[in-house]
């Protein structure tokens, strides 16, 4: 597990997992964080002014975190730091990428650049500190090994540590190591020549422009060397780009560190080798164009808009190979579903897609960004020591979750961090997705009708809440765990599990929509757990918002009516006076209810409470944004631990602008009477 430190600058600790609330580690097995010394000039007449200064990544108490993607294959993040002195007197930026792997594997990238060049004099140091903790009790690196308490030792970058990797051993092993000790993993120019248009190309990562061709360990001199010293708390490492050095102007380090856990040796050092010994794959359909020890893939560019298959030798490390088969910017997009196999057997799928943007760092003005179909097919299996492995991946029709990767350009103090978003594209809706899962808020946003490119739904909570709730303890929707269960092309299906912020209670969502349904139909089921306490009266697990606005011209809804098989309602959207309410409260464990009419699509939802008549279902429209309410009633304040609430619902997109009250009443008696969603 990788814990990053939100408010020191984005620091990363490696351990086991624990509790969730503070660094969410039950022990920091290492801990990783960059480090600078320069002499400061920023502001004349400070106590600092003119002094050698240390720059601690810890220094920046708001670091910006950007989520690159999510999925079963990996995680991968961008943390974004200001390099600032004790005083907090800023002298330039820091970029750190991380890519975790669930075999244990992390790929790390930093890059340092200073600025301001009357705000620094000579720059002196520069490295990357790692501390591991007291179990590792010997260092080995570049033939040396140390291991007593005080022992130390200096290893050049280069030809004294050809290795590349210092392995760590005692009651657990762990080994750092990389490729290469300089030099860029591609030329800028590779992908698209030399001249413009470059809108076609494979654009090269944020941190190789961030890095400007100074990648690598050796790029700051002779001085680029691992310090190692045996402390009583355990080694320390200092991997050094520029050590006691006297640098004029402004300086840029950037290089690449994979981490491994594990049990034994022999399985760090088969690691290494796969790293450092990149295959050859055959590409029958498509373009190889390197193995990129950043992240660690095969970038494997799309030939065939709807085929790709690589063909992997026999390979004695029966490593894990990771696979970026990657979409170029006019190649047509695929709204349907993506299938990937190695000899046939299934692999699971991360479709990850940009939004027609691109990770350039040069860019400065307000991107739009937009919620878009796979740009790029990310799967991992391990190879065969006996015999080829042959990965296709194929775009069939269907239906896709394609996570929304968040690219940034150049910070102008703008909102990092903003997006986290998983579409659910179809080969039924070639022009818009058909939702859009935040992943920040647990909610459903922009549900759209097949053929139609306005939303009929704009948003629909999907963790449990207080009713009106005016804070974010009122809120069980801060994540915790996160599966895309299903991936295409017959449906898709998630699981989420959120709790509030101080994790007194419990959300969990199972959400399912299938390809081959004659309608948009979603599938819900939601739990709710007491871990704590629960401090009012109410629970509530849906709030549908028909539109963002307020504004009486934008709503496009007539009414929206209630029923159970023992009463009904009917609420009007324009002339709430001449709503009808059947009085008393119902016995009935279902609830229906539709909201119509409009060519966008009218919305069908049928609730089943498994818990009646314990507590019953509670509706209620909002006078001020029409979003319609359900929830139940919790019982006495505070709710203790253990309580559990749960529902299932089903919701539907229905007809057009002509479907009328009595059509919707018919199709909620026969819906209530067989517990699901009937039309005919």
């Amino acid at each position: 597990m990788v814990s990053f430190a939100k408010y020191q600058g984005g620091v990363a600790s490696i351990g086991r997992d624990g509790a969730d609330t503070g660094l969410g580690l039950e022990q920091a097995h290492l801990r990783l964080a960059t480090r600078m010394r320069l002499v400061c000039r920023s502001e004349e007449g400070s106590a600092d002014y003119g002094r050698s200064v240390a720059i601690r990544q810890e220094n920046d108490p708001a670091p910006k975190f950007h989520f690159l993607e999510e999925g079963p294959v990996r995680l991968g993040m961008r943390i974004a730091f200001d390099l600032l002195d004790e005083a907090g007197h800023y002298h330039g930026d820091g970029h750190q990428d991380i890519w975790v792997y669930p075999e244990g594997d992390i790929h790390f990238t930093w890059v340092l650049r200073t600025a301001d060049l009357a705000g620094h004099g000579q720059v002196q140091d520069c490295f990357l500190a790692v501390d591991g903790e007291k179990g590792y009790q010997t260092v080995r690196i570049g033939g040396q090994t140390i291991g007593s308490k005080g022992e130390a030792c200096t290893v050049p970058f280069g030809e004294r540590l050809s290795e590349k990797a210092i392995v760590l051993s005692g009651e657990a092993s762990a080994a750092l190591y990389w490729a290469r000790d300089q030099g860029d993993v591609l030329k800028m120019g590779y992908d698209h020549g030399s001249l413009p248009p470059f809108y076609a190309s494979r654009w090269p990562t944020g941190v190789q422009q961030w890095a400007q061709g100074n990648m690598g360990w050796t790029c700051g001199g002779a001085s680029a060397a691992v310090h190692a010293r045996m402390d009583k708390d355990g080694p320390r490492l200092n991997l050094a780009w520029l050590r006691d050095g006297a640098v004029e102007g402004d300086v840029g380090h950037a290089a690449t560190l994979v981490v491994s856990v594990g049990e034994d040796g022999p399985e760090l050092q088969r690691r290494i080798a796969a790293l450092q010994q990149p295959l050859q794959p055959e590409v029958k359909s498509g373009n190889f164009r390197c193995y990129t020890e950043e992240d660690g893939t095969y970038e494997i560019g799309q030939g065939d808009p709807s085929l790709g298959e690589i063909v992997f030798p026999p390979d004695p490390l029966e490593r894990q190979v990771r696979i970026r088969f990657y979409r170029r910017k006019t190649d047509p997009r695929h709204p349907g579903a993506v299938r990937a196999t190695a000899n046939g057997a299934p692999l699971p799928i991360q479709l990850m897609s940009e939004g027609e943007l691109t990770d350039d760092i040069c860019v400065v003005m307000e991107m739009s960004h937009r919620n878009d179909s796979v740009d790029d097919v990310i799967v991992s299996t391990k190879l065969r020591r006996e015999e080829p492995t042959r990965v296709v991946i194929e775009k069939v029709p269907g239906i896709q979750a394609t996570y929304q990767s968040e690219s940034a350009g150049v910070d102008l103090q703008r909102r990092a961090g903003n997006r986290r978003d998983v579409v659910v594209w179809s080969s039924r809706n070639q022009e818009r997705p058909i939702f859009e899962l935040d992943l920040f808020s647990g909610a459903v946003h922009r549900w759209t009708n097949y053929g139609q490119t306005e939303p009929a739904l704009w948003e629909m909570p999907m963790a449990w809440f207080k009713s009106c709730g005016n804070s974010r303890h009122n809120y069980c929707n801060v994540l915790k765990e996160f599966t895309i269960e299903k991936n295409g092309p017959e449906e898709v299906a998630f699981y989420l599990r959120s709790t509030n912020p101080n994790q007194r209670a419990q959300s969990e969502l199972w959400l399912r929509m299938p390809y081959d349904h004659p309608r948009p139909r979603l599938e819900v089921r939601m739990r709710m757990e007491i871990l704590q306490q629960w401090d009012d009266d109410n629970v509530e697990f849906s709030d549908i918002f028909p539109y963002p606005s307020r504004l009486v011209e934008t709503w496009f809804h007539d009414a929206v009516f209630f029923m159970q098989r023992d009463k009904s309602a009917t609420v009007y959207t324009y002339r709430p006076d001449r709503s009808v309410y059947t009085p008393g409260e119902s016995e009935d464990d279902r609830l229906f209810y539709g909201l119509f009419a409009t060519d966008r699509g009218n919305v069908l939802t049928l609730l089943k409470n498994p818990h009646h008549p314990e507590h019953k279902l509670h509706y209620s429209v909002c006078g001020n944004y029409i979003d319609v309410h359900v929830n139940f009633a919790a019982g006495p304040v505070p709710v203790p631990a253990g309580k559990v609430f749960e529902v299932e619902y089903i919701t539907e997109l229905f007809g057009d602008s002509t479907t009328g009250a009595d059509e919707i009443k018919q199709i909620g008696r026969r819906s209530l009477e067989a517990g699901d969603i009937v039309v005919e």
